[in-house]
């Protein structure tokens, strides 16, 4: 493949291979991450109210853990 504009010698073909195996195994490592960090959370799952506020408010608008049964904005009122 001599003279072709778009040929790669072997050690970019290498170097292409190793970078793109180690995209995937981040990738991979982070979306794994990701997916233990989105167990669902009770009120059962906190030492004190005070500690399941401060998880509630860390996770922005909504309530994916249905922590604030009443939405007064206030979590787990039943640990007060």
């Amino acid at each position: 493949m001599s003279g072709s504009i778009l040929s790669l010698d072997r050690g970019e073909d290498i170097m292409r291979y190793f970078l793109g195996a180690i995209a995937v195994a981040i990738c991979t490592t982070i979306s794994t991450h990701t997916a233990f960090a989105q167990r669902d959370m009770d009120c059962s799952d906190f030492r004190s109210w005070s500690e399941a506020q401060a998880f509630y408010e860390r996770q922005g608008p909504g309530d994916p853990h249905r922590l604030d049964a009443d939405n007064d904005g206030i979590a787990c009122e039943a640990l007060r």
